[in-house]
């Protein structure tokens, strides 16, 4: 009798047993796959495939004539490759700047970017970069100026890898309008002095529309170009109103920012521009230097433009690929003779010959490469680093007169004494 009862437990034990076990799982799975999809051992599933082949996209902020000559090198890293690799230029305007950043943010956009190196701390502090990876091989060494990389880097990261770098220069006929040598002025008073002499003529032309130039303006006239103080830029709008009333200035909105500058030349005592724009200018009685006051030597007024790879890419390993080519030795020297900018390598900088000389090789060309293998370019962001383009419309609206000094200067941070 014990014994039936035993068996008629064991039995309904096993029924349900039965019951339940379609409910279970075994197997272990660590995500479905879709209908027809085999599924690959977890250790067959690289985060990034190694036969990856594009396509990618890149976005670049560039001249017409620079994007030519970097799809032409383009061309080249595919052929070499087998890869899919497109350029694609970015608007530049304040507006597109707004919508870049948007698109950015919110996981679209291209896969790699060119862009202005202020804009490479912002992008990464809003989560739309990836940091550049040492074991990829694009991790800047010895070889990169050293004062370009504090800026790409945050959080104990670089985000940016220096793809160029365009000083600001200034530019001066060797004689002036009386026959006279021209003085270069060497300190604020002295250039107090000289524009109370030239009363009608302005002292120093440059693009207003350019945050660069004014910041290289603020820099010569002995001013912090991060954060001006209220003298120089007392003495920057009164020198864009003689500008604006001159004969040259108005015809400012009309010819193209070589041409004004050939022709103001006999109107200002000093014209402001960035090396790359002196590439085709004949300079038989010019002189040039970099545009800079004493007050700050180390810190000279450089727009550098860098790579960075978008966060939202599903191709990192090929992007790096991509940038660790374009920022060879080679490409360097290539793209630094079409688009007239300077490379970002030290070992370039060893003669003039591995490059274009155009006559101010030593003389500019020289001093950023010295000063920028020790020290950081100016910053031109209000004290903070995502302030760049707040920088840049300030400047702009301050010389058209649309806000004031003091409005201006309320924008600082932290706020200037």
């Amino acid at each position: 009798m014990k014994r039936k009862k035993y068996w008629f437990l064991f039995a309904i034990l096993l029924l349900s047993l039965s019951s339940l076990s379609p409910s279970f799982d075994f197997t272990h799975h660590t995500r479905r796959e879709p209908p027809g999809d085999e599924p690959n051992p977890p250790q067959q599933r690289p985060e990034v495939p190694e036969t990856d082949m594009g396509p990618i996209k890149v976005g670049v902020q560039v001249k017409p004539d620079e994007l030519r000559q970097l799809k032409a090198l383009n061309e080249r890293f595919m052929e070499e490759t087998g890869t899919d690799v497109e350029i694609l230029p970015l608007e530049t305007s304040e507006t597109s700047k707004e919508s870049f950043l948007l698109e950015m943010s919110l996981g679209e956009g291209p896969d790699i970017v060119l862009t202005d190196s202020h804009f490479i701390k912002a992008l990464a502090m809003s989560g739309c970069l990836l940091p550049v990876d040492a074991s990829q091989g694009t991790l800047p060494g010895e070889d990169i100026l050293n004062g370009l990389l504090p800026p790409l880097q945050w959080n104990g990261y670089q985000w940016g890898m220096p793809f160029d770098i365009d000083p600001y220069i200034m530019t001066w006929q060797t004689k002036g309008k009386d026959g006279e040598p021209f003085k270069m002025p060497q300190s604020r008073q002295a250039w107090q002095e000289y524009s109370e002499l030239h009363k009608v003529s302005p002292i120093l032309l440059f693009d207003s529309n350019d945050p660069y130039a004014f910041g290289a303006a603020v820099h010569l006239l002995e001013g912090d170009p991060s954060m001006p103080d209220q003298e120089v830029l007392h003495m920057l709008i009164r020198n864009q109103g003689r500008w604006a009333e001159s004969e040259q200035g108005a015809l400012e909105a009309e010819v193209n920012d070589q041409a004004l500058t050939t022709t103001a030349m006999t109107e200002a005592a000093v014209v402001i521009r960035p090396y790359s724009s002196l590439s085709d200018q004949d300079d038989n009685g010019m002189s040039h230097a970099l545009a800079m006051g004493k007050a700050r030597l180390d810190t000279p007024v450089v727009r550098t433009r860098s790579f960075a790879v978008a966060a939202h890419t599903e191709s990192s390993a090929l992007a790096m690929k991509w940038i660790t080519y374009m920022t060879g030795k080679e490409m360097q020297r290539e793209w630094s003779k079409a688009a007239g900018t300077l490379p970002v390598i030290s070992e370039l900088y060893v003669t003039g010959t591995n490059l274009s000389d155009r006559g101010i090789w030593q003389k500019a060309a020289v001093p950023a490469q010295v000063l920028l293998s020790r020290n950081e370019p100016a910053a031109l962001d209000f004290g903070e680093s995502e302030d760049f383009q707040t920088y840049s419309e300030a400047a702009n609206r301050l010389l058209l007169g649309e806000i004031t000094i003091e409005e201006y200067m309320k924008m600082y941070t932290p706020a200037q004494p």
